[in-house]
């Protein structure tokens, strides 16, 4: 019994003597060549949040990191040298610190990295990488560097995402707050983030974040509440440097809501798909259709367990298939004026051209 009551004292103390035994490494923003500063910081940010998942090195806060800057009245981005790297890491107490630079030449990006003792400022290690494909891929490949930087094979799973084995590309997406209509704006705004949050569950998007979807439209003059028509998305798409939009409406008649979604491609501004529904039931129930809606705007059938927390009733459309000469001709061929029946406005009314 004592045996078992000292083991158990004894294992919390280990495991943070274990966890500080871990080098500690700070991660500077990188310098941006002919990319968006704010493309930088998120691409960096995955660098970041990856290296902690490798167990070879322990993370200096950010938050930390960007106190001693402001102390020292620097920059990020303007702490370049590996001079200045061991210095700012000397203050933090942290043993390695980690700094490079990401740019885009034509359709290729460019990322620089290196890692630098703080002790003797010698680089420890350094890595480069010429990479042509999507922000989405270089996102995976950041991943991937953050193992290879502290000389580690990258898991199998980070492998077959950048082969696509694991299921194909991701997308990359930004989503509007949807149209209030009947409801409140704030109300609006949380169905759009649960929304939002479904949708990068699907594990078939990368979704930019809200915050810096917000700074872009800033910069712009751009209100999100005023940014409805699909050209302001489009627009705002671009500078986001992503291949889809997402934005649409919610709205309450009476006992029954109604909601209206449309992902379209960036560069055509052509429809990539669009839902709609009508709903009957009570106003949480609500909150689990737009997370279905999210599952089949990505093309995927919802999980069972989210199909059996439905309530109420729902009625889901899509937009109508487009009426076109061949079908008109194969209808009259089978039976004589229905491909005139088939064109005409009492199309609605025949039943067989359904």
């Amino acid at each position: 019994m004592i045996k078992k009551k000292y083991l158990r004292n004894l294992l919390p103390v280990a495991l943070v003597a274990c966890a500080y035994s871990q080098p500690s490494v700070a991660v500077l923003d990188f310098a941006a060549n002919g990319l968006p500063a704010y493309e930088v910081e998120t691409l960096v940010e995955r660098l970041r949040s990856e290296l902690p998942n490798t167990g070879a090195v322990r993370l200096v806060d950010r938050k930390m990191l960007e106190n001693i800057l402001q102390e020292q009245g620097l920059q990020q981005s303007g702490c370049t040298t590996a001079e200045c790297s061991a210095e700012i890491g000397e203050l933090l107490g942290a043993e390695y610190m980690i700094s490079g630079s990401i740019g885009k030449l034509g359709d290729s990006f460019t990322v620089d990295m290196k890692m630098v003792s703080v002790t003797t400022g010698a680089a420890e290690k350094a890595k480069n990488l010429t990479f042509d494909g999507t922000t989405g891929g270089l996102l995976i490949e950041m991943q991937i560097l953050a193992w290879e930087i502290v000389d580690l094979k990258p898991p199998q799973a980070l492998i077959l995402k950048r082969t696509g084995a694991e299921g194909g590309e991701k997308i990359t997406v930004a989503i509007m707050d949807f149209d209030p209509r009947g409801i409140s704006q704030l109300e609006a705004q949380t169905l759009t983030d649960r929304f939002a949050t479904e949708v990068d569950a699907t594990g078939k998007a990368i979704l930019v974040d809200r915050r810096q979807m917000m700074e872009v439209m800033e910069e712009q003059g751009y209100d999100e509440a005023g940014c409805t028509s699909e050209e302001c998305a489009a627009e705002v798409g671009a500078l986001l440097g992503v291949g889809f939009m997402i934005n649409g409406a919610i709205g309450k008649l009476g006992d029954t809501y109604t909601i209206d979604a449309k992902m379209f491609e960036v560069a055509t501004g052509a429809a990539a798909k669009t839902k709609n529904a009508t709903y009957n039931g009570p106003v949480d129930g609500l909150i689990t259709e737009i997370e279905i809606l999210a599952w089949e705007m990505m093309g995927l059938k919802p999980p069972r367990t989210l199909l059996q927390k439905r309530k109420g009733t729902i009625t889901q459309q899509n937009a109508p298939a487009p009426k076109t000469p061949l079908a008109a001709a194969v209808r009259s061929a089978l039976i004589p004026g229905w491909g005139q029946l088939y064109t005409s406005n009492a199309l609605g009314n025949d039943p067989l051209a359904r």
